[in-house]
């Protein structure tokens, strides 16, 4: 029957790195040196596991990749799902209120006696620049700040 036999070393720290471990202490309910035992452990373990060190570390590392590269693309897909049917929508009311414009620019013209020699074209680009901007993202009082 063979014994173990353990090695005393002694090992320098600055004063985060003792914080460090005595908070480590506090949290699992650990003497030092068994704190500095299983950290010392944990992170020969996560040593090998780099993906340079062994196939096994290689292998983790590529399906994690892979995970990751998988949920990027469904999460691309989503978005240009999201961006398509918000386009869809907007498009819907700015038809709906570009019509209601160009009705009103008719109408305007007809009964505000200022407007009579105005071109309608003026006013249908007019209106259509700020609406583009509004959608653009520009807020609406920037976009018709513009007004001349």
């Amino acid at each position: 029957m063979t014994r173990k036999q353990t090695v005393v070393t002694s090992v320098r720290m600055t004063p985060h790195l003792k914080g460090r471990i005595q908070s480590y202490c506090a949290a699992n309910n650990l003497k030092e040196a068994d704190a500095i035992r299983d950290l010392l452990e944990k992170g020969l373990a996560c040593e090998s596991l780099s993906v340079f060190a062994t196939p096994v570390g290689g292998l983790i590392r590529d399906v994690i990749e892979a995970e990751f590269n998988l949920l990027r693309a469904e999460m691309e897909e989503s978005s240009d799902r999201l961006e398509n049917r918000v386009a869809k929508v907007a498009s819907r009311g700015t038809k709906a209120s570009i019509a209601t414009q160009a009705l009103l620019t008719d109408v305007s013209r007809a009964i505000i006696p200022a407007w009579h020699d105005t071109p309608g074209e003026e006013l249908w680009s007019h209106y259509s620049r700020i609406g583009g901007e509004v959608q653009s993202g520009i807020p609406y009082l920037e976009a018709k700040a513009g007004t001349p």
